[in-house]
């Protein structure tokens, strides 16, 4: 019998791997051509960060191509075994038809506890830097930031509109505040210039120094509304670092899940008044040097947990529940695969094959469609994520019935 599981297993690892490879690579250059023109283009990013992107886009294609790519190897094995006559041999031999399948069923197993990993560790990670890579390359070079009929609001407190750009060159160029106090929203509404020339970046201070010529400043109010243009005028604009990701469930591991839920909960505990109070304190009698710094950091955080709403706090939740849903595919196929592939004969070779693949469809489809109710409450979300499994689950044993006779 392991002579046997040895024959189809190596089959399966084989055809798997080409399956995978196959549709990581077509997955892999679709992400490329989308984010291609916004990497190189849009962002002037080198185009050494291609190979940065591709590093990071394939853990989140693996997610989809493992399955798959299983799918087809358990479709395309069985299916030629039992064309073959190959199955009906081995079941002459006593093998019924569940162990038969168990050297798809233990490498669905194996490959759903890598697919596990690869969702609550790698793809969220890659995900993460994915989205960030842009925006790294930018702040990294900021001058690529300032694009010809681009509005640009990646800056600190300042919103700028390039009309067209010629090298260093900027051809009209407006400025606009969206300061909430302080900086140039206090003083200006809008910054119109003729023209504008990108001087140096100061890394250290993260400014970016512009020199403006035929600058004309307006106000809705006061004595400078009727302002002259000025013939030159400096402006240094502030590219800040973004440290904080985007609080989305789909890109935090599942350790940091619970870390964020944590911090959360603590946050709604805490009274701001009394941390104001602690960090006004701190910063006019520190104890120590950077204790004031420290405490502003410690605000900044408990605002940040303060603003997280029910909604984003259900889809975290759920997000390790979902996780292990879509995990399950690989055993899900090892149980649907094989029926559906010994339903082939010799006149009929593609049978099984379509069916299998629409059934994979319709179960991916159904994944997508029961994310939905993670914006319900209550156990709801808990129990119709794994519906699909269970349906598809209950559909692969009375198939295995029905091919009881067959091979």
């Amino acid at each position: 019998m392991k002579t046997i599981d040895r024959y189809i297993l190596k089959q399966l690892i084989s055809v798997t791997f080409l399956g995978v490879l196959s549709l990581t690579m077509l997955l892999l250059l679709g992400q490329l051509f989308k984010q291609l023109h916004e990497l190189l283009v849009e962002s002037g990013a080198p185009p050494s960060i291609v190979f940065d992107f591709i590093v990071q886009v394939i853990p989140f294609s693996l997610t989809f191509s493992v399955p798959w790519g299983f799918l087809t190897a358990v479709l395309l094995v069985y299916g030629r075994l039992a064309a073959d006559n190959e199955l009906t041999s081995m079941r002459m031999a006593g093998l019924s038809l569940w162990r038969l399948s168990a050297p798809a069923i233990g490498l669905g197993i194996a490959l759903s506890g890598l697919c596990y990993y690869i969702n609550i560790e790698v793809a969220p990670k890659g995900k993460n830097a994915m989205s960030e890579l842009v925006m790294q390359a930018a702040m990294d070079n900021p001058r690529n930031l300032l694009n010809s009929s681009q509005s640009m609001t990646k800056l600190d407190k300042v919103q700028l509109y390039i009309e067209h750009r010629e090298g260093d060159e900027l051809k009209g160029l407006h400025v606009y505040p969206i300061a909430d106090g302080g900086g140039i929203g206090a003083d200006f509404d809008a910054i119109h210039a003729e023209s504008a020339i990108i001087g140096d970046f100061d890394l250290k201070t993260r400014l970016l120094s512009l020199t403006l010529k035929n600058a004309r400043i307006e106000r809705s109010d006061g004595p400078l509304t009727d302002m002259p243009a000025i013939g030159v005028m400096p402006l240094r604009v502030h590219i800040p670092i973004k440290n904080q990701k985007k609080f989305k469930a789909n890109r935090f591991t599942n350790a940091e899940i619970s870390v964020a839920l944590e911090k959360v909960e603590l946050a709604q505990l805490q009274d701001t008044v009394k941390v104001d109070k602690y960090g006004l304190i701190a910063s006019v009698a520190p104890t120590f040097p950077c204790a004031g710094k420290l405490w502003t950091e410690v605000r900044q955080e408990l605002d940040f947990y303060k603003r997280v709403n029910k909604k984003q706090k259900r889809e975290f939740e759920t997000e390790g529940i979902q996780r292990a849903s879509f995990a399950c595919a690989c055993f899900v196929f090892s149980l649907i695969g094989v029926p559906l592939a010994i339903t082939a004969r010799r006149k009929d070779t593609s049978t099984g094959f379509a069916i299998g693949i629409m059934v994979a469809a319709l179960y991916f489809m159904a994944l997508v469609f029961c994310e939905l109710s993670r914006k319900a409450g209550g156990i709801t979300p808990y129990v119709v994520l794994w519906i699909p499994n269970v349906i598809t689950i209950g559909f692969a044993i009375w198939q295995h019935q029905k091919a009881k006779f067959r091979g």
